[in-house]
């Protein structure tokens, strides 16, 4: 038996002297570690396991909760107002969204945010050059008008005559309608805000410590009141709305020190007075009821009291600022003009009802949560409360037929959104998007709702990546 490679075959041999390869003791057959695949396993279920259960709780407590299932909000359009300065107010109306600083009137058409007009403070009678400031614009917007205040500069700080003019605005086209140049009364305190406000054919305002009526068409005054000069009265920020002015006094001598005039918008007649004693400048949430807000510490920090009153000046009954929900916060929106400007608050008068929001609490070391509470304006007690979220703060911001809408406040983990809560109480429903980050918009925005748009216009002083927004 021949082999290649072994005797009987040419070449070289391996082995010499050996016709076959070299034996060896057998190898043991090698036992299977059948451990190693449980234990990859086992490693690789801990590894995937513990990653998605650690993304889960990151994403828990940093990221947003079902975002992948909220819809998102449609940004409209934002724009920067002409002026830097911080602005006093704003209207969206008639497609229009306009935005007031001290110089200047930016106005904007709702709809693309493009340039509508604008404009400065106009030339007083007999004035050859522009030396007035804008001081004040009316709450709201009557049958496509809006008026403004303006005047030569602040008397205290520049030495010019105040707020002096009220102008009549077509919203549409920025045109001045009517023009009224008020005498400066000599030896009485002079306005530097005032927010006038059309009431019918009249339009209501409050300069130099005595509260005006004049005609929308004529422009003629119809009615002034003045106050007793020997009294030494000063008139703060009053209330207006379609039945009553509300006016609050703050007297120097002879009786009452602090008082609640009413006045009937359309004639200028006294209705009645009610007295009160605060120890700090009165605040007056709202002129239909009179409600007005009075501290009886004089510790700031110490909750205040809202004394409710008819038309007539009778208090009808007191709500303690302290609320099972929480406290309420009536802190106005446009905050930085004088006590004797009207101020803008985040609470409304509706079905019997006084909507407003409570201060916020720390619900973790960055979160902060709040409430929304209703109470009953002939018993003083709380109707009802209800939270956004268990950890955002929220704000109402208008009253549409049934319900009040409400706004939370931006967080990474739940952008604003609008919420419409029944005025009977129940729980809050998104109706929106989540909005883009314009911010911290309950705080800083002046907000106004419009077949279900929120136009947004920042009220404070500095810069922020969306001074006025539109979104849908």
């Amino acid at each position: 038996m021949t082999h290649q490679g072994w005797p009987g075959n040419q070449g070289r041999q391996p082995y010499p002297q050996q016709p076959y390869p070299p034996q060896y003791p057998a190898m043991p057959p090698k036992k299977r570690r059948t451990w190693v695949p449980l234990l990859i396993i086992g490693l690789v279920v801990v590894l995937v396991g513990g990653g998605v259960a650690g993304w889960l709780a990151l994403r828990a407590r940093y990221g947003p909760r079902d975002e992948d299932q909220r819809q998102a909000a449609t940004l409209l359009w934002k724009e920067s107002p002409t002026m830097e300065e911080k602005p006093f107010n704003s209207w969206a109306s008639d497609g229009i969204v306009a935005v007031m600083h001290e110089d200047w009137l930016d106005a904007f058409h709702a709809e693309s945010g493009e340039d509508a007009w604008d404009l400065e403070p106009p030339l007083r009678a007999g004035d050859d050059a522009k030396m007035s400031r804008f001081c004040g614009m009316s709450h709201e917007v009557k049958n496509g008008l809006g008026v403004v205040a303006y005047g030569p500069y602040k008397k205290d700080t520049y030495g010019g005559t105040g707020c002096s003019t009220i102008a009549v605005i077509d919203v549409k086209t920025g045109a001045v309608k009517r023009q009224f140049d008020m005498p400066v009364v000599e030896n009485r305190g002079t306005t530097n805000f005032t927010d006038p406000e059309i009431v019918g054919d009249v339009v209501v305002f409050a300069l130099h410590d005595i509260v005006f009526g004049m005609s929308l068409t004529s422009g003629n005054e119809i009615w002034r009141h003045d106050q007793e000069v020997h009294r030494g009265c000063r008139v703060l920020g009053p209330a207006i709305s379609e039945r009553t002015v509300a006016v609050p006094l703050d007297c120097t001598t002879d009786g009452a020190a602090q008082e609640l005039l009413l006045l009937d918008p359309a004639t200028g007649a006294e209705r009645g007075r009610a007295t009160y004693e605060s120890q700090s400048p009165v605040g007056v949430i709202s002129a239909d009821p009179p409600i007005v807000e009075i501290a009886t510490s004089d510790d700031f920090q110490a909750p205040r009291t809202l004394l409710v009153f008819d038309e007539a000046g009778r208090q009808v009954t007191t709500i303690p600022e302290e609320v099972p929900a929480g406290r309420l916060n009536f802190a106005p929106i446009n905050d930085e003009v004088d006590n004797r400007a009207r101020k803008r608050y985040r609470a409304f008068v509706a079905d019997g009802l006084l909507i407003a929001p409570t201060m916020s609490k720390a619900v973790s070391e960055y979160r902060e949560s709040n409430k929304i509470v209703a109470v009953d304006l002939k018993t003083g007690r709380q109707r009802w409360d209800a939270e956004l979220g268990p950890k955002v703060s929220g704000m109402p911001f208008a009253v549409t037929g049934r319900s009040v809408l409400a706004i939370n406040q931006h967080t990474y983990e739940n952008p604003s959104q609008v919420f419409e809560i029944p005025l009977g109480g129940g729980s809050p429903k998104p109706i929106s998007g989540l909005f883009p980050d314009p911010g911290t918009l309950v705080d800083n925005y002046n907000l106004h709702w419009g077949e279900g748009v929120v136009y947004g216009a920042y009220m404070n002083s500095g810069t922020t990546p969306m001074p006025i927004f539109a979104v849908r």
